[in-house]
């Protein structure tokens, strides 16, 4: 992928590609995930926690996702870097190949264990006296699935049924008497008018000033201030880690 150059963050290493995906979404990560492995490398974007460009063991958009479905418990070192929405903006206009287009589904709960078998109690013999029946099996409790994340697919857990909100009864407010008109404004005295000679020191003024300014731009060196607009704008383009644009 083309991708702007972000700012240093830290490195993972260790970690399934479940965990650490699990754990950016919570922090709501923006900016790069490089993954290395002895299966191969990838490279994810995301965007306040979301997943929006995907490249993994050579493969772009969902079918990179699906790699990571299939390699998700592998244990992987990232390096991860933060980029602004403007190096964002740029990473999905370079690279329209590895944006993810289907919708993502929550992981594939884990099967939930069976229930024991009820146990028959077996009826005594008629001479002999009854024997107690025997305790049951004490419920194993379900393991609790992991952490859900949004790149792999899982059924969704039911939903209670909701309860009908019940809204609060308005109180009854008596009426209000209607407010009294506002007394008319008292009109303004008119400001005097400038006598007419001010008009003309003011247009005298004016005529003066513009001379100035064509004498202003017949001395100005354009060639200078050409190359100085050049330097300011190659600044803010190095400032802002755009060198490879200027490149191409």
């Amino acid at each position: 992928m083309q991708l702007p150059r972000g700012t240093f963050r830290e490195i993972r290493k260790g970690e399934t590609i479940e965990n650490l995906i699990g754990e950016l979404e919570r922090l709501k990560f923006s900016g790069i995930c490089s993954i290395s492995s002895s299966a191969g490398t990838g490279t994810l974007v995301y965007k306040s926690g979301k997943c929006i460009l995907v490249k993994f063991l050579g493969k772009s958009g969902d079918s990179g996702c699906a790699e990571l479905q299939k390699n998700r418990t592998c244990e992987v070192d990232a390096a991860l870097s933060t980029l602004d929405d403007a190096q964002i903006q740029l990473s999905l206009e370079f690279n329209k190949a590895c944006r993810l287009v289907k919708a993502v589904k929550p992981l594939d709960s884990a099967p939930a264990a069976p229930a024991p078998e009820p146990v028959r109690k077996v009826p005594p013999p008629p001479a002999a006296p009854a024997a107690p029946p025997a305790p049951s099996a004490p419920l194993k409790a379900p393991p609790k699935p992991a952490a859900a994340s949004s790149l792999f697919h899982r059924p969704a857990a039911p939903q209670p049924s909701a309860q009908p909100e019940q809204r609060p009864e308005k109180p009854v407010t008596a009426p209000q008497r209607p407010a009294m008109p506002a007394p008319p404004a008292a009109p303004q005295p008119r400001a005097a008018q400038p006598p007419a000679d001010t008009e003309s020191d003011a247009g005298s003024q004016h005529g003066s000033s513009f001379d100035k300014d064509i004498d202003t731009f017949d001395t100005m060196d354009l060639d200078n201030v050409t190359d100085k607009i050049r330097n300011d704008c190659k600044t803010m383009i190095k400032q802002l880690h755009l060198e490879h644009l200027m490149e191409r």
